[in-house]
């Protein structure tokens, strides 16, 4: 069955601190889908999971989530969105509990509607054992954990994440990646931001790569594998004779992780090079 489109971009520009920082962009994301952003430090992906969460005002463009505009619906279109920022967005004073029943009271919902969901939530982010615990004496993880879960407790039909992995262990890293699989399966269109390009290849159905404000690429997860990956991998191998080359039916293109099994330190910090490479040869 076809995805439904429910995040529409067209033409997005705006400016950010007198700087264009995010120029003409074209950009859709359909319901059960997680769009990884990548890109260099200053390249425009928090500005522009920023201005889908509405925090930004466009210069041109306009932002359609479910069919409905960022400015003509502000209220409505907000509601349907839940947003994890790199900054913690929580009362670390108060237990899991209390901070997401301040949240869910925000957003309307009340009595046995709220406790419900905020079982289910804290299962959801495996701090069902740490519910009336103040936040403050958490890990890093475990922060990160509740951060998430405050922008998932009125049930968002979009989650945007920007970098939420930042600093976690591997048990909280983990959890954040389970939490995101099962949310892709309820129908939750995820656009999600980070510098880990093994997290993209493991996570997401389709992959942005942004530079100086500009979308490089976009396209499946497919298409990335066989136009980013291969030709990193190619150019690391030697790019006049190479000593491997994928080959276009190539089994390894039929899955999401498996060109990085290979050596996947060398072959991460291979692509990572590439992409930056990329970035400065398209973006000049």
């Amino acid at each position: 069955m076809a995805q439904q489109e429910l995040l529409c971009l067209k033409s997005v520009s705006l400016k950010y601190r007198d700087t264009l920082a995010v120029k003409n962009l074209d950009l859709t994301a359909n319901q059960g889908e997680i769009l990884g952003l990548l890109g260099p430090n200053g390249c425009g992906k928090s500005t522009t999971l920023n201005a889908i969460a509405g925090n930004h005002e466009l210069d041109s463009g306009c932002i359609l989530l479910d069919g409905q505009s960022h400015t003509q619906h502000p209220l409505s279109y907000r509601a349907q969105i839940g947003f994890v920022p790199q900054e913690l967005a929580f009362y670390e004073e108060l237990s899991p509990k209390a901070n997401l029943r301040f949240f869910g009271n925000i957003y309307g919902i009340h009595g046995t509607d709220l406790s419900h969901r905020i079982a289910e939530v804290l299962d959801l982010v495996r701090l069902e054992d740490r519910a009336n615990t103040p936040a403050f004496g958490f890990s890093g993880g475990m922060k990160r954990r509740l951060n998430l879960a405050c922008a998932l407790i009125h049930k968002p039909k979009l989650l945007l994440l920007d970098e939420p992995t930042v600093g976690l262990d591997p048990p909280s890293r983990e959890a954040v990646f389970s939490c995101l699989h099962k949310l892709r399966e309820a129908g939750c269109a995820i656009v999600y931001t980070t510098h880990y390009i093994e997290e993209v290849v493991r996570l997401c159905n389709k992959v942005g790569f942004m530079a100086q404000g500009s979308l490089l690429f976009h396209g499946t997860m497919k298409e990335f594998q066989a136009q980013i990956i291969k030709k990193a991998i190619i150019k690391k191998n030697n790019p006049t004779s190479p000593n491997y080359i994928y080959e276009e039916d190539d089994e390894a293109l039929q899955s999401d992780q498996s060109l990085l099994r290979k050596n996947q330190a060398e072959e991460t910090h291979s692509l990572e090079q590439y992409l930056l490479e990329l970035s400065e040869i398209k973006a000049a």
